[in-house]
C-alpha cells in the first residue's frame, strides 16, 4: 500500500494533475411520525383514593396556602417505565380552579429531583369544541427529562376538589431525526404582505397524526394575539425541543382530550419557532390556549416558564417577528384595542357573552384565572407590540405589492381610489375602474366591468366569497370569467353576467364548461320542484 501511495504522489507531482477524492457524507436521518404513549396511574380523590394512592396531611415541600392540616391526596411509583413529562388529569370541573399538584421524580440514575409545583393548565379547549375526545380538566404538563420514578401530591387551597385523578407519564418516543432537523420546512406563504419567519413543521417535529381527533375549525378573522408560556422547565438542551413538542401534542391531545396541541405556535428560548396546531399557520384555525377567547385570536407560547425566569432576548425577537406576520395577513394594528365576546368557561375570567376591550396583543392572564405568561414574559409585551409595530410599518400589502409589479393591470384598472378595506374578512382596495380583493389563502385577484357589477350586485364577499381568480378570457373570443370561492361568473354581451355554483357548476365543468355544446348559462340557478 505503502508502494502504490507512493507511486500516485510521484504521478500526481509529475503531471501536475490534482486529483479530488470525494468526501461521503452520510445522509441525514429524516424526520417521520414519532410513537408516542403514556401510562395512567390512577389516584382517585382526597374522598375516595385508588388502592395505589393515599391521603396524608399537609404537602411534603411546604405550598403557599396550604396549612399543615390539609389532606393531601399522594402516589409515589418508585420503578416505572421510561417517560419524559408529567401531568396530572381529572373529571372536568369548571369549579376546580385552585388545585396544585407537586411532583418530584427520579432520574435515570436513581436520583430524585426537588418537589416541582404545576397549577392548573393556563389553556383551554372551548367546552363546545368538537375535540373527538372526553374533555378532561388537569395540570399544565412538566417536563421532566428521561425518568423512571415519581412521587406526586394533589392538595385543592379552595374551591371544589377533583375526582377520578390520575398520573399521567408520557413518554415522547424517540427520532434519530431530533438533533439534526436541517431547515425549517415552513419558510415562506405566497402572496403574504411581508415575509413569514421560518418555522419548523408539524413533520419535523414528529407529530403523529393518527392520535389527532380534532378537526380543525376556523374563526371568520384573526383579530388578536395572545401570549402564553408552557410553565414548564427552561433546563432544556435544542436537541430535546422536538420531543419536548411530542410530549405537550399528546398529553393535550389525548390526556387532556383536546384533540390536538393548544397553541398555534411554539417559540423555544434558542428563537426557534415551532408549528403548533394542525390548520395551517396562515389560517383562522381555533386553538385551545385562552378559555373563553380561542376563536379569533393568535396563540404563542414561550417554551418554559417565564414566572421563574427572565425572556431570552432572541425569543421575543421570534414572537414579535410571527405576530407580525401573522397581524399582517388580516390588516390587525399591534397598537390598538379590540372588543372581544367571552365564551366562558374553564379559567376564564369573565362569563360567557360578557363584551371585553384588549390590546390586540395581550396576555393570557388577562382573560383568564392565570399568571400566565409570567411576570417576565407580561412585563415584555409592550415591547413586542412595539417590535410589531415597526415591523408592519416597512411592509407593503399583498395588493399594493400586485399593482407595482403588473404594468398591464395598472392600465386596466387606474389609480387607486381611498384606502384598502375589510369586506367580510376580505381585503379589497378600489381603483378607477376595478378592484383587487385578497386574502391570505387565495392571494390578489382583479375585477372590472359587467363581472365586477354583478359580484357587488350579488353580495360581494359575503356571498360568493373572495375571487380566486382575475376577470379572465373565456373559450370563446369576447367572452369572459371569474371564478370565486363559491362560484363561477360567466359574461358574454348577449347573456350578461350569470353566476353558475355548487353541484351544478361541477357537473357543468366537467362537461366541458362553456367550451362544450352547453355553451355559456343564460341565467342564474333558478329553483325548481326537487331541485335546481
Amino acid at each position: 500500500m505503502r508502494r502504490t501511495l507512493a507511486g500516485l504522489t510521484a504521478f500526481l507531482a509529475f503531471s501536475g494533475t490534482l486529483l479530488v477524492l470525494p468526501v461521503y457524507a452520510a445522509p441525514q436521518p429524516e424526520a417521520v411520525p414519532v410513537e408516542t404513549s403514556s401510562a395512567e396511574v390512577d389516584m382517585g380523590s382526597v374522598a375516595d383514593p385508588a388502592p395505589e394512592a393515599d391521603v396524608q396531611a399537609g404537602t411534603s415541600d411546604p405550598v403557599a396556602g396550604v396549612p399543615a392540616t390539609t389532606p393531601v391526596l399522594t402516589v409515589s411509583r418508585e420503578d416505572t417505565d421510561r417517560f419524559s413529562l408529567v401531568g396530572v388529569t381529572w373529571a372536568y370541573d369548571p369549579a376546580v380552579t385552585d388545585t396544585v399538584v407537586q411532583v418530584r421524580v427520579r432520574d435515570g440514575d436513581a436520583a430524585w429531583g426537588a418537589w416541582t409545583e404545576v397549577t392548573v393548565e393556563d389553556a383551554d379547549q372551548d367546552e363546545d369544541a368538537a375535540a373527538g375526545a372526553v374533555l378532561r380538566g388537569g395540570t399544565a404538563p412538566l417536563w421532566t427529562g428521561p425518568s423512571t420514578g415519581v412521587e406526586a401530591e394533589l392538595v385543592t387551597r379552595s374551591g371544589a376538589r377533583p375526582t377520578d385523578v390520575t398520573l399521567d407519564l408520557v413518554d415522547p418516543g424517540t427520532s434519530e431525526a431530533d438533533g439534526s432537523l436541517g431547515s425549517p420546512a415552513i419558510q415562506d406563504t405566497a402572496d403574504a404582505a411581508m415575509a413569514m419567519p421560518d418555522v419548523y413543521s408539524r413533520a419535523q417535529w414528529g407529530a403523529d397524526e393518527s392520535i389527532r381527533t380534532w378537526d380543525p375549525e376556523y374563526a371568520p378573522t384573526i383579530r388578536a394575539a395572545t401570549l402564553h408560556h408552557t410553565a414548564d422547565t427552561n433546563n432544556y438542551t435544542a436537541d430535546q425541543v422536538p420531543a419536548m413538542m411530542r410530549s405537550i401534542y399528546r398529553y393535550h391531545t389525548v390526556s387532556r382530550g383536546w384533540g390536538d396541541i393548544g397553541y398555534n405556535v411554539i417559540v423555544d428560548k434558542y428563537g426557534r419557532l415551532w408549528e403548533g396546531r394542525y390548520g395551517g399557520l396562515a389560517s383562522t384555525v381555533v386553538g385551545a390556549h385562552a378559555g373563553g377567547f380561542n376563536s379569533g385570536t393568535f396563540g404563542v407560547s414561550m417554551l418554559g416558564n417565564y414566572d421563574t425566569a427572565p425572556t431570552p432576548q432572541v425569543m421575543v425577537d421570534a414572537v414579535s417577528a410571527i405576530i407580525a406576520w401573522k397581524f399582517s395577513l388580516y390588516g390587525v394594528d399591534p397598537a390598538g384595542t379590540v372588543t372581544l365576546t367571552s365564551g366562558g368557561g374553564g379559567t376564564s375570567r369573565y362569563a360567557a357573552g360578557a363584551r371585553v376591550t384588549l390590546p390586540t396583543i395581550f396576555g393570557h392572564r388577562d382573560v383568564g384565572s392565570t399568571t400566565c405568561p409570567g411576570q417576565y414574559g407580561y412585563a415584555r409585551l409592550g415591547e413586542i407590540r412595539t417590535k410589531v409595530a415597526a415591523t408592519l410599518a416597512g411592509a407593503t400589502s399583498p395588493i399594493e405589492d400586485r399593482y407595482a409589479g403588473d404594468a398591464a393591470l395598472r392600465t386596466q384598472l387606474g389609480a387607486p381610489v381611498g384606502a384598502e378595506q375589510l369586506v367580510s374578512g376580505v381585503w379589497v382596495q378600489s381603483y378607477a375602474r376595478g378592484r383587487v380583493y385578497w386574502t391570505a389563502a387565495t392571494g390578489a385577484h382583479a375585477l372590472w366591468g359587467a363581472i365586477l357589477d354583478r359580484y357587488l350586485a350579488l353580495g360581494g364577499p359575503a356571498v360568493l366569497g373572495p375571487p380566486t381568480t382575475d376577470h379572465s378570457p373565456a373559450a370563446r373570443p369576447d367572452t369572459y370569467l371569474a371564478s370565486f370561492r363559491n362560484g363561477t361568473l360567466y359574461w358574454t354581451q348577449s347573456t350578461g353576467a350569470r353566476w353558475v355554483k355548487g353541484w351544478v357548476l361541477g357537473k357543468y365543468t366537467g362537461l366541458g364548461g362553456e367550451s362544450s355544446v352547453l355553451g355559456f348559462p343564460t341565467s342564474d340557478e333558478v329553483a325548481v320542484p326537487g331541485g335546481v
